[in-house]
């Protein structure tokens, strides 16, 4: 074979090898990622707009939304689509108020981007005649209606990713984020034009209900709670939970605030923001509770047993007043009047013969000084484990120094008592993911006799004691009043409280229990007990007692 066959023959396999390799990859483009590559091309070929995230609602017990979600008005615009950007941004900031170069910075960009529509402007008319290509006037889903409840519970999400930022919304964001959303894409050819039959659709992500999340709350006790706040308390929190099962049916704080529009309310002074349910407050006389069931329990006491108030007492160097310091004290009484007139001399003595450890001890077993529903913003609270001085104990006693509950760990306590000793942990969410395990079974704090005899004093409170103002018309109750001081004083010069009440009802079969904070808001016996009367009023009167007692 001559030199010219051998360079034939070498290009001829060259060739063949060549278009051997072409041909596989053809096939290998054909087979293995012609689908992808597919996606691919018809992922360039559209632009996708997030009309509303991918997000769970919120529902009360009964299926009611606690969110008020609402639809909006949207201008979704598309400025690959625009034909005339420059009329288009000047239309855009005689609507919105604004300059039109703002708008026109935006289009150059040309990523799609939605407008939210407040208001309804007259203007409005030609985007929806479709005289502005590229710009459609829609309806989305807003999260937060004006109908909204248990705001500070539930939290609220960030505009910009959708995610959650505090409440339920932060704590339970990974199971929220599994519901559906809603994208609108725009499907366009390689020069930007919609294409004929495909052009402009809707495209649900997502599973229709798969991030719910349904509360344990009543919406219809939840806006009687918040309404009573409204019309008597400037600050505060208050808790209203089923006596058998510890579901709370209400959780609210005040003051207010929308969830959609928080940048309004960082400068604040009032604090809107904070669930005062979840903060720390000094408990006053509620602690009294703690040291009278500490003290029967462990039969160092009787409700019969007589004390002497002569309007103070010391405790070493330290010197603590009866209310009646100025009327000269109350003179001999029981435990039990002393527990109904709120009288301190009795309970320093008791908190002396039980010591620091045994009293802690007994606040942790009734469910103070731990986080209950685990939430970021929730606090333990504070419990000093070891008092080295008498006086600090005394102090302790009555609910002050270095004591600090939040609202909720006195509902939990008023839960376990109202239901004859056996605290059941108190619960949020009725299905949904549970963080406890499905079943929360409760656990025997207080014996029966303990129990009896501080149903016996709640009753003394209200009946003839310091909380006559929490009594019902229709419905038996007892409970505690507290009036923990803040160590400030007004411009009068008046020393300044926090206003408490925690109480049940009935006391023949309690169903409900009630707890009332008004942060500085004065006695509680005036302030916080008023506010538990017309929040179990109006329930009794609005709500069947029988849907009140279903789980």
């Amino acid at each position: 074979m001559g030199f010219g066959a051998q360079r034939f023959k070498a290009l001829f396999i060259m060739l063949a090898l060549g278009f051997s390799l072409l041909g596989l990859q053809l096939i290998r483009l054909q087979l293995w990622l012609g689908p992808e590559l597919e996606a691919r091309a018809i992922h360039q070929q559209a632009q996708a707009l997030v009309l509303e995230s991918p997000r769970g609602g919120i529902y009360d017990r009964n299926l009611a939304s606690l969110t008020a979600s609402q639809r909006q008005l949207v201008l979704a615009v598309f400025p690959t689509l625009v034909e005339d950007k420059g009329a288009t941004a000047r239309e855009l900031a005689a609507l919105f108020g604004q300059e039109p170069a703002t708008f026109r910075s935006r289009l150059e960009k040309g990523q799609p981007f939605i407008l939210a529509v407040n208001r309804v402007f007259p203007g409005l008319a030609v985007f929806d005649a479709g005289s502005f290509p590229g710009v459609l006037l829609l309806q989305r889903e807003r999260r937060y209606g004006e109908r909204a409840l248990a705001r500070h519970l539930i939290g609220y999400v960030r505009g910009d990713n959708g995610r959650g930022v505090a409440g339920l919304e932060q704590f339970y964001d990974p199971h929220l984020r599994g519901g559906q959303g809603l994208d609108l894409i725009a499907w366009v050819d390689a020069n930007g034009n919609i294409i004929p039959g495909l052009g402009l659709q809707q495209l649900l992500r997502g599973e229709a209900g798969g991030g719910d999340l349904q509360l344990t709350i009543d919406a219809r006790v939840q806006k009687i709670v918040e309404e009573v706040l409204d019309e008597r308390a400037r600050a505060g929190a208050a808790i209203v939970a089923q006596v058998r099962t510890g579901e709370i049916l209400a959780l609210a704080s005040r003051p207010n605030y929308c969830q959609d529009r928080v940048k309004e309310y960082l400068d604040n002074t009032d604090a809107c923001l904070l669930n005062r349910a979840l903060r720390n407050y000094p408990p006053g006389s509620l602690f009294k509770i703690i040291v009278t069931a500490a003290a029967l329990e462990e039969g160092l006491t009787r409700l019969d047993e007589n004390f002497y108030c002569g309007g103070y007492v010391e405790v070493g160097t330290r010197l603590f007043r009866c209310h009646r310091f100025e009327q000269g004290g109350h003179g001999p009484l029981t435990l039990a009047d002393s527990f109904a007139e709120s009288c301190n001399p009795a309970f320093i003595v008791l908190a002396q013969r039980l010591g620091s450890a045994k009293l802690v001890n007994y606040a942790h077993r009734l469910g103070l000084g731990s986080a209950i529903l685990g939430l970021p913003e929730e606090m333990k609270a504070h419990l000093t484990d070891e008092v080295a001085h008498g006086g600090d104990l005394a102090n302790i006693s009555l609910g002050q120094g270095s004591v600090l509950v939040t609202p909720l760990q006195v509902a939990q306590m008023t839960q376990a008592i109202a239901n004859g000793g056996v605290l059941i942990p108190l619960q949020l969410i009725h299905k949904g993911p549970l963080t406890k395990g499905d079943v929360l079974e409760g656990k025997t704090v207080l014996s029966k006799g303990t129990v009896a005899d501080l149903h016996t004093v709640f009753y003394r409170v209200v009946k003839d004691g310091t909380g006559t103002a929490a009594a019902l018309s229709s419905w038996s109750s007892g409970g505690k009043t507290g009036t923990a001081e803040t160590g400030f004083k007004d411009e009068n010069g008046q020393a300044v409280s926090h206003a408490w009440f925690a109480g049940f009802a009935p006391l023949e079969a309690p169903l409900l229990s009630v707890v009332v904070l008004v942060e500085e808001g004065g006695g509680g016996g005036q302030v916080a007990a008023p506010i538990f009367h017309e929040i179990l009023d109006r329930i009794i009167k609005e709500i069947p007692a029988a849907e009140l007692n279903q789980n």
